[in-house]
């Protein structure tokens, strides 16, 4: 009887250090997912910023160009005969028209995404009752 309980001791400390390699493994693996979710959220950070300059250049650079190219539409219709102001206020109503129009496109775009968006969440709520009710079934059928 002596010799059995030490190699259960053995056994217990096998178990334990086997426990201990495991745990130390999931630390390093979680380490590294973590050290590579930093690298790759430091790169999107990055590319984020580029693309945020990049984009407010072409927007200002759109912006100026709209506005000389409204300022020579007007210019253009004062040659042809209309008064000044008159030749202004027709190109000041197309552009505002022209914003209107584009505001109400990105509106309409914006509500359809909010639907779609609510309709996968409404199908993730069924998959996921779904997934509950055949596990409780599951279950049910396994205690019994």
């Amino acid at each position: 009887m002596a010799e059995h309980e030490p190699e259960k001791q053995q056994d217990a400390r096998g178990v334990v250090e086997v426990v201990e390699a495991i745990i130390d493994d999931i630390r390093d693996l979680v380490g590294a997912h973590v050290d590579a979710l930093r690298e790759d959220t430091s790169a999107r950070f990055a590319s984020l910023g580029t693309a945020i300059a990049s984009t407010l250049l072409a927007f200002s650079i759109t912006v100026v160009t709209a506005l000389l190219a409204g300022i020579a539409v007007a210019l253009t219709l004062v040659a042809v005969g209309l008064p000044a102001w008159a030749a202004f206020w027709i190109v000041a109503a197309c552009a505002a028209l022209a914003g209107f129009a584009l505001i109400r496109r990105v509106r309409r775009k914006a509500r359809e995404t909010g639907m779609m968006a609510s309709k996968a969440v409404d199908s993730v709520k069924s998959d996921i009752a779904w997934i509950a009710d055949h596990t409780d079934t599951a279950e049910e059928k396994a205690s019994s």
